[in-house]
This record gives structure tokens, sequence and C-alpha cells, in this order.
């Protein structure tokens, strides 16, 4: 279903999609953001516009069930942060103490940390995972799907759950795995509300149609109710810009039009005094006020023809205004007009290893990396968690091809803004010179290094 959208644009196979994975979204959010069932609303439909606007990208190789459940997290997270992050930390300690207290943990106690301890998982282990519990598939469908036998994808599962429940533990929950297994059978989906998987649909499929990443950035904040007044007011600001630049087209206007009324003015006496001549001469009489006048007429005639000659270039320039007036009214402004005033300026020449101190110095540590196609340097600098998914040669020739082959087109970037998210998250929005995308880059500080945690949603 996803390659006939990706290649054919199938509307009702995109629907299809949405409707079978839905509930697995949709519950991995609400655990997310901690039962807040409107924002998990909003984390459902940025997640399948994400997949709409990725299906041409994404290999078919692909557990389409776990890319989803690890994009929802990220998104979910993505709006998880400052306060609200703290209020979590202190709510989660004042759980672990309650677990503590408890022979084993109930579902909606340990249900905030699920997908976090579901992430430290190895790949295969988290997709056994997701295939087992939110897809609900049965055994042999997970073996199928992990190339394995159905004893085989019995024990991965037994596995996964296991090193599961021991992460959980480290975080003061106390339950069996027989008791985990059960509690994500019976809990782990949530059926989503009626009538989201339309409304879904819709937004993902209309934030494809939109084409650029800026419009569809510009979406995903109109969904959120939180981001609604901030959204409006780009948007004024915008109206305002264009609104400055056709008052200063209207005035030049005003201007052209004006000497062009005094020359068609002047032309016009001209080509009276010329008509009377003209009747003048025709009339049978040769006494010598007609040849004064006709004498006179042949002397203004070449004045007259240069004249004409002259109002040409102005009447040009006339439907040049116009047609930039027009133009000024319509015309989105480019990332260069948008942000004239950038951070930091890094041209293609300039790339190099900068090391690891700064999120900038990280940036043009990969820069350097993904342009000479290094997937250890790559590696390097990037968190962990980039690492476990790049573990098999393949997986690193992938991971060149993608990097290197977006960068080829590139002739620089620029550092548009800074946005500290907390001690140890930063995002740089950046301008790709070339290419004339805007996107953010994600960086973490591990220790006493900055690495890069991924991209988040283009502009």
């Amino acid at each position: 279903m996803l390659a006939e959208y990706a290649d054919n644009g199938s509307e009702q196979a995109f629907g299809e999609l949405v409707a079978r994975y839905l509930n697995l979204v949709y519950s991995t959010a609400v655990r997310v953001v901690n039962g807040d069932t409107h924002r998990a609303e909003d984390v459902t439909q940025m997640v399948f516009a994400d997949l709409a606007q990725q299906a041409a990208t994404l290999s078919p190789k692909v557990m389409l069930g776990g890319w989803l459940h690890r994009r929802t997290c990220h998104v979910a997270a993505t709006l998880l942060r400052g306060e609200r992050r703290r209020l979590d930390r202190e709510r989660q300690a004042a759980q672990m103490n309650a677990l503590e207290e408890h022979a084993e943990a109930r579902f909606e106690q340990f249900a905030p940390m699920l997908d976090e301890a579901i992430n430290h998982l190895n790949r295969r282990d988290r997709a056994a995972i997701v295939l087992r519990f939110f897809e609900g598939r049965d055994l042999r469908s997970v073996g199928q799907a992990l190339a394995t036998s159905d004893d085989a994808a019995q024990k991965r599962v037994s596995r996964a759950v296991e090193k599961l429940r021991g992460l959980l533990a480290r975080r003061g929950v106390a339950l069996s795995a027989a008791g985990l297994a059960a509690a994500l059978g019976a809990e782990g989906v949530t059926a989503a509300p009626a009538g989201l998987a339309a409304a879904v649909s819709a937004s993902a499929l209309g934030g494809a149609a939109a084409g650029s990443g800026l419009t569809l950035a510009l979406l995903k904040l109109m969904a959120m109710t939180k981001f609604k007044i901030a959204a409006g007011a780009v948007i004024v600001a915008g109206m305002g810009t264009t609104l400055v630049l056709e008052h200063q087209v209207q005035a030049k206007l005003h201007q052209e039009n004006a000497a062009l009324q005094q020359q068609v003015a002047h032309l016009t006496g001209l080509g009276a005094e010329n008509q009377r001549l003209a009747n003048l001469l025709s009339q049978a009489g040769s006494n010598g006020s007609q040849l004064a006048d006709l004498e006179r007429l042949r002397k203004t005639a070449p004045q007259l023809r240069q004249q004409a000659q002259g109002l040409e270039p102005a009447r040009a320039e006339n439907r040049q205004l116009r047609s930039a007036r027009a133009g000024a009214a319509t015309r989105p402004l480019s990332p260069a007009e948008r942000w004239p005033n950038p951070l930091l300026v890094l041209p293609k020449d300039s790339w190099t290893f900068a090391g690891y101190a700064t999120p900038e110095a990280a940036l043009q540590s990969l820069l350097w990396a993904g342009a000479g196609g290094d997937a250890e340097a790559i590696l390097n600098g990037s968190i962990p968690e980039a690492r476990e998914e790049a573990t098999t040669p393949d997986a690193k020739k992938r991971m060149v091809a993608v990097i290197s082959g977006n960068m080829k087109r590139w002739t620089g970037l620029r550092v548009l803004e800074k946005q500290t998210l907390a001690d140890d998250r930063v995002d740089l929005t950046v301008h790709a010179l070339g290419v004339d995308t805007v996107f953010k880059m994600k960086f973490k500080r591990i220790g006493s290094e900055w690495k890069g945690a991924g991209e988040a949603a283009a502009e």
C-alpha cells in the first residue's frame, strides 16, 4: 500500500494504511504524552503527515510498524520540552516511589516509561515487541517479518520482553516477564477516537500535496492548538512584508503614470496643431501665412517623431512595473529574504573537521564527514542510537549514500537560528544553499561533546 501511494499517489491505499496502523501510532502517542488525548491526536496527524512526505524515500526493507513507532516517539518527545520534562521527571519519581510499595506494577503506572525503554532495545528486539504486541501479529507472522522460524520468533519475543522488563526494573518498576507480556497484550494498544482516521488521511495527504517543506511545517503548526497563535503571527508578518513591497511599487507606478500623462498631453496638443496646419494646407489658398504655417509644420515633424520614439521605453517600463507589482503580491519570500542575517555561513569549500566542543563545531564536523562519505566519521559525530541502526556494512553504505547524495547538490549551509531546549539539547535551524531547503538539525550533549541527534521536519 505504501508503494502504491508513493508510485501512483493513491489516496485509497494511503487511507487503508492509516486505518491499519492508526491504533499503533495513537496508542504510542497517548503513552508518551502521558494520556493527553488531544495532544496524542496532534502527534498522530504529524506522524502520518511525515509518512506521506517521506513515502518515496523509505526503503522496501523498512518495517513500517517499527518506523512508525520510533517516529511517534520522536515527534511526541519534541513536544514535551522545558517545564513539561521537569514535571514528567517529578511525576515519574513519585510513581517509582509508589511502585516500590507494590509487588506487581499496574500498566498505567509504567506506561509513561514504556516507550522510552523500548527505544533502548536493539533493532531486532524492538521490532519483535512492535510486531507481536503493537501490531498484534501471531508468532508465524512475526517470524516471517524477521526472516526466522516460528520457534525462533517466539524465543526472540521472549528475550525482548525479558530485556524490556530489566530496563523497566532499573526505573523502579517491579513486575515479572509474564506480567509484562500480559499487560502489553491486553493494554498495549488503545483504540483511536472515531473519525480520527479520516482526519489524519486528509491532513497528511493535504500536507504532501502542498509540496514544499515550509508549507508542510505550517500545516503541522496549525494542527497543534498551542501553536495556532504563533502561526497566525507569522502569517500576518509575511502579509505585512508583502504590503510594504506593493506600496513601494505602487508609488513608483504613480510617478511614471504622471510623467506619461504629461507627455501624452503634450503630444495631443502637437497633434491638434498638426491637424490645424493640415486643414489650412488643404484649403485652396497660398497666402504667406499658410506657407509660414506649412514651414513650421515641417520643422515640428522631426521633433514629434523623436518624442514618439522616446515614449515607447517609458511604456515598456510601465508594463514591467505592473508585472512586478502583480508578482510582489503573490511571490513567496525565499529563505535568504526571510533570514537576511544568518548566525553562521559555511560555504562548501570551508567544511572541515572542527571537533565536538559546541553544536556549531559538531555541525561542521558532520558536514565534513557527509561530504567525504566517511561512515565512521558520520557515526562518531552522531548519538549512540544512530550507531545501533548502522551495524552492518550494507546499512552503513545506505546511510552514506543517502547523506552524501543529498549534500552533492548543496553549495553551502547557513545557520539561521539556534534554539536551546535544555542544558543538553540544542536545535539549529539551517538553510541548505543550492536547494533552498530549510530544516532543523538536532544536537545532544553526551559528556563534554555535542553529537548529532537527527533532523526535525523540514520548514
